[in-house]
């Protein structure tokens, strides 16, 4: 796998836990880890989706 897909797979995991996460969460530690994953996510997916178009 080139390092493209391997981005592209991260990504949409981390926006997966990340979300899940922000969403059921209680405390406000973690829904601001949660959505601070899911920016993170979302430039890592910009990263591997921008070359590697399946």
């Amino acid at each position: 796998m080139t390092r493209y897909k391997i981005a592209a797979l991260l990504g949409t995991i981390l926006m997966g836990i990340s979300s899940f996460v922000a969403c059921l969460a209680t405390d406000s530690g973690l829904i601001m880890a949660g959505n601070v994953g899911l920016l993170a996510s979302i430039a890592i997916m910009v990263y591997g989706f921008n070359t590697w178009q399946p």
